[in-house]
């Protein structure tokens, strides 16, 4: 009889863990969010994976508000992301820069669909009116697994200082003539991001032939399910961490 009541118990569990990572996410799920200043934390988080496994799939920074882009395995319980900051500006270089790391605490969620979640962060409260004048670069780093992306602003002016530079290869409207941001020297090396440029918004006009290393103010929209035209040979070559971009606005840097 104990036999009995064993198996039905392990099959009750299997069925319930089967059940759960094959259902859809529902309202009791979801995500929570916090914010904590710690420098000792934002270390942990930084030199080490810290947390549990998600994606980035993009980080925007309108005014004061954060709003991070995540992916993870789960859907039966409710996620924790944190926001750390270690309370420093790096103001040698222009604009500023400010670093925070993300951590993901899955709660044990063991099932296995993919949510998609968009996480908000306003940075006046975080930063207590903390801001340098001219604004600033803000990075986020996936603590799970020390990625660093920059926080892009989403814009229809031309806001963003950027370059053109070559990529190993790629497709966009240069072919494989990018745009990066401007090379900031800082602590840890030289940080800059790369941004392949793949449509243009109706009424912007841009340069023909660009030369390698030009200039330009931009704005940009981010577009997060962008996939290359299966008709056209692409190199698998990965050329790093970047964001596929229609530019809204260009004009020439001064």
């Amino acid at each position: 009889m104990k036999a009995v009541v064993s198996s039905l118990l392990v099959l009750a569990f299997s069925l319930a863990v089967f059940s759960c990572q094959n259902e859809p996410v529902t309202p009791s799920s979801g995500f929570s969010t916090s914010w904590e200043v710690n420098a000792n934390a934002f270390i942990a988080a930084t030199s080490q994976t810290t947390g549990d496994p998600f994606v980035i799939k993009k980080a925007v920074l309108n005014d004061s508000l954060l709003k991070v882009t995540v992916q993870y395995a789960g859907g039966c319980k409710k996620h924790d992301f944190k926001l750390v900051w270690d309370g420093t500006i790096d103001s040698s270089t222009i604009p500023a820069v400010v670093t925070f790391a993300l951590i993901h605490d899955s709660n044990n969620d063991m099932c296995e669909a993919l949510p998609t979640e968009e996480l908000s962060f306003d940075l006046l409260d975080i930063m207590e009116g903390n801001r340098p004048i001219e604004g600033f670069q803000a990075w986020v780093v996936n603590a799970s697994n020390a990625e660093q992306l920059l926080a892009l602003p989403e814009s229809m002016e031309c806001g963003w200082a950027v370059e053109t530079a070559s990529v190993v290869c790629g497709t966009g409207i240069w072919d494989n003539l990018w745009l990066q941001t401007l090379r900031t020297e800082q602590a840890g090396g030289v940080r800059s991001f790369l941004l392949q440029p793949v449509s243009v918004a109706a009424g912007v006009e841009i340069p023909d032939n660009p030369d390698e290393g030009t200039k330009y103010y931009i704005g940009v929209k981010i577009l997060d399910d962008y996939e290359p035209n299966p008709d056209v040979g692409v190199c698998q070559a990965y050329p790093g961490d970047h964001y596929s971009v229609e530019i809204t606005c260009i004009q020439p840097y001064e």
